[in-house]
């Protein structure tokens, strides 16, 4: 579908533009879960003519946004995290902590590389930032493309990187392929040792009932019998005692089959 009218501003516009920001967002936090990155979600704007956005000096934007656990790593806070793609400058790093006051465009560290980098390209720009948050990027804004303007241009550039009508489903599925493969890796890890490690019994019941919603709730079918599998090692262990650790290890014979 296109649009060569730039003053369109009918729905089946911005829905197409959503389409291909969220299928860009998914390509990026695709690469990023390969990596280990643990991506919370995305998110697609399409509204090219949103006078709103003129105080951002900006249209449509997609964003990838991380857990709170990876911006306390990160910075040793758990403020608000991601990346945020603007389709006037392209992609920036922003960090707003908790009750700063900050804006977005106050902490934004921008990477330049253009309007519409390689997901891998913005992989690459995430690792300069983990290892130097404050100086990754520059604080200098880039403008590629004038804002509210060509949006059948920037439709044809996005295809490239292939449209999705649910981009939180897709993110979903490459979150539980991540998670899967990291949780097998760790249950089948060579030379594991007994870990140390004392828990209230009402810990123990809430890391099991944590279990259990994952079961529940993940689409998954490995990762649902990972976490059933996992909450009865624990609830064994806990009634036999640590000599039975090497006894009830179901979610491990079940990882090595996965493997």
């Amino acid at each position: 579908m296109t649009y060569t009218d730039a003053e369109d501003c009918s729905p089946q516009l911005r829905g197409a533009l959503e389409s291909v920001i969220g299928g860009y967002m998914a390509a990026v936090a695709e690469v990023l879960l390969t990596e280990e990155v643990p991506v919370a979600s995305t998110s697609a704007y399409g509204d090219v003519h949103d006078p709103s956005q003129d105080d951002f000096a900006g249209d449509v934007e997609g964003s990838v946004e991380f857990t709170r656990a990876f911006s306390r790593r990160l910075l040793g806070d758990g403020g608000e995290t991601g990346l945020l793609w603007c389709g006037v400058s392209g992609w920036c790093f922003f960090h707003i902590p908790e009750g700063s006051g900050r804006s977005l465009v106050d902490s934004a560290r921008w990477m330049g590389s253009g309007l519409t980098p390689e997901p891998a390209r913005v992989a690459a720009f995430l690792s300069e930032v983990r290892l130097d948050p404050r100086e990754a990027g520059s604080g200098e804004r880039p403008f590629y493309r004038a804002p509210h303007s060509d949006p059948d241009v920037l439709l044809r550039r996005l295809e490239a990187f292939g449209t999705d009508s649910g981009p939180d489903d897709v993110v979903t599925r490459l979150r539980d392929t991540a998670c899967r493969r990291r949780i097998v890796e760790a249950l089948t890890a060579e030379d594991q040792e007994i870990a140390d490690v004392s828990l209230h019994t009402g810990e123990l019941k809430a890391l099991t009932d944590l279990l259990e919603y994952v079961e529940g709730t993940t689409p998954d079918d490995i990762l649902r019998e990972l976490a059933r599998r996992l909450t009865r090692d624990l609830s064994l262990r806990a009634r036999d005692g640590v000599e039975s650790v090497d006894e009830h290890r179901e979610a491990f014979s079940y990882a090595e089959e996965q493997r």
